[in-house]
């Protein structure tokens, strides 16, 4: 055993109790959390899909943890206002940031930020998620089917227009996305939210559309409108007959808006698994899935790897159709 100097000795205790001073006080967060209220930002505007997934999932996450959960909308930015304050926030799991795609994945691609998603924003846990569902007015667009409609655009030689939420929105991507896949050609019309797009088709103002399941649903079931395919990764429970694109033909073609909670990224494991925990209980919970179905919303909780993967999955992809689509935001 080799021997150290007392001016080494000292310099190893003060080393060690560095160390310890930095790492004493992440364990005992992690030991004590949650010791008062937390606090949900909610990015987008309240009644919207975002808002109601924090109010219903806030209110169980108290009721379980035994303190207030408090949601509070900041709005801006398609969402970046919310996201930048979270991921600036203090990382102790105290304030968390419902987030979405755009917020997430996409803006990064398409407007400049201060911040990193990816890096300054921790991942918490999935919610729920809400396919895209394309749908056309059956006297602007003649077909019945997914097969068929590919066919008449490649007929129209791009002159059909396609109607979204606005530019680099979920349905806007996934418009661009389809034309990339199937090498077909459409005229992009954004609209500012979805409801006036569905109001322009049952107007025969426009043809086609992507547009959040549930708001175009009432105009299929009464035949105004026409269903042809869903975008998520299997058919939607809010309407089983509706085939996804991915079953007819593009394998693999996934676009679904999802919210998740996010925390600030240097926020303790020991925190965002307990979190994560807890809101996988919330899930299983039969009211809490009946209470965000008939919001229209799925409930989809996944696993800290599977949520970490898709994350990475939706980032890299959503880059790549930005630079080949040349999409722009102003």
């Amino acid at each position: 055993m080799t021997l150290l100097s007392p001016r080494e000795y000292r310099q190893r205790t003060l080393v060690a109790s560095l160390v310890c001073a930095a790492v004493l006080p992440l364990g005992a967060i992690a030991q004590n959390y949650p010791s008062r209220a937390i606090r949900i930002v909610v990015a987008f505007p309240a009644g919207g899909g975002s808002d109601i997934s924090a109010r219903v999932v806030g209110q169980k996450l108290s009721e379980r943890l035994g303190q207030p959960v408090v949601i509070e909308n900041r709005v801006g930015a398609s969402g970046n206002v919310g996201a930048e304050m979270v991921a600036r926030s203090a990382p102790d799991g105290y304030t968390l940031v419902m987030g979405s795609p755009s917020s997430i994945t996409t803006n990064p691609h398409l407007i400049p930020l201060s911040y990193d998603p990816m890096k300054d924003l921790a991942p918490v846990a999935m919610l729920t998620v809400n396919p895209l569902l394309l749908f056309v007015n059956p006297t602007v667009v003649p077909v019945k089917s997914f097969k068929e409609f590919l066919a008449y655009v490649k007929a129209q030689d791009g002159k059909l227009s396609y109607g979204s939420a606005g530019n680099g929105s979920p349905a806007h991507l996934a418009g661009e996305l389809l034309k990339l896949e199937a090498g077909i050609q459409m005229i992009h019309v954004p609209y500012k939210g979805g409801t006036p797009g569905v109001n322009d088709a049952l107007g025969g103002h426009i043809g086609v559309m992507f547009v959040a399941a549930p708001t175009v649903l009432p105009h299929i079931r009464s035949g105004r409108l026409r269903g042809l395919a869903m975008t998520g990764p299997q058919r939607s429970a809010f309407a089983p007959e509706i085939p996804t694109i991915a079953e007819s033909g593009f394998p693999g073609f996934d676009v679904v808006i999802w919210n998740a909670l996010f925390a600030p990224g240097a926020t303790p494991a020991a925190v965002l698994s307990k979190l994560h925990g807890e809101i996988d209980r919330i899930l299983a919970q039969p009211d809490v899935k009946d209470a965000l179905f008939n919001q229209g919303a799925e409930v989809y909780p996944m696993s800290d790897a599977a949520f970490r993967e898709l994350l990475k999955t939706e980032y890299e992809r959503w880059g790549k159709v930005v630079r080949e689509a040349k999409i722009k935001v102003d």
